[in-house]
């Protein structure tokens, strides 16, 4: 367990160990039990399009539909 600080604007800092290890540059916060927060990682839109291997390049519109989709995916997680 890691302690951080929540700053006077409602920031915090995001451990290094925890970014190193998600390689993202975005995170989800829910409402845990108890009212707890619970963090996960946003997954990489890169690193899903490129699960098959594929080295072609990258359309841009594809990743940015890609983005919705996991941002549509995260507003409806469980009970919701």
């Amino acid at each position: 367990m890691v302690k951080t600080r929540i700053s006077s604007k409602g920031q915090t800092t995001i451990p290094s160990q925890f970014r190193k290890k998600w390689k993202t540059s975005q995170v989800f916060w829910e409402v845990g039990p108890k009212g707890t927060a619970v963090v996960r990682p946003v997954p990489d839109a890169m690193s899903l399009l490129g699960i098959a291997g594929n080295s072609r390049p990258r359309d841009k519109h594809e990743m940015e539909k890609a983005h919705r989709v996991i941002a549509e995916d995260a507003n409806e997680g469980p009970g919701k």
